[in-house]
């Protein structure tokens, strides 16, 4: 049985813009959005966006953390200062219409959720 499965680490509605968090961290993101970028009229996003997704092949949650690890504690510090003027978020995506795979959330993952005080949203989607 297969799953999709992957992390989505979201800088949401922080006072740093969506491009400088990119400088600053180095780290190039996979959603990089400015509030009512895509449709001003409809005010879409609703808030900055910053984030970056796991890819791996896997339906384990470590697989996917194991390849946004080393990427994200490489600018914790910076993270953390930027994440304290909005909001951090990790999601869990699942992406099945079948039998939701057992979630574990391995402890480095959890440690620096807590250290950036990230919440963990896991999101199933059919």
């Amino acid at each position: 049985m297969e799953y999709d499965v992957q992390i989505d680490f979201q800088l949401l509605d922080t006072e740093v813009l969506p491009k400088d968090i990119s400088k600053r961290t180095g780290i190039s993101p996979d959603v990089e959005m400015l509030e009512g970028e895509r449709n001003k009229k409809l005010n879409l996003p609703r808030c900055n966006i910053w984030s970056i997704r796991s890819h791996a092949k896997s339906d384990e949650v470590a697989d996917h953390w194991g390849e946004l690890e080393s990427v994200l504690l490489s600018s914790s510090d910076d993270i953390k200062n930027i994440a304290e003027t909005g909001t951090a978020k990790f999601t869990i995506i699942i992406n099945s219409d079948q039998r939701v795979p057992s979630i574990m959330i391995p402890p480095a993952m959890s440690k620096f959720a807590g250290f950036v005080n990230a919440v963990i949203d896991i999101d199933h989607l059919q």
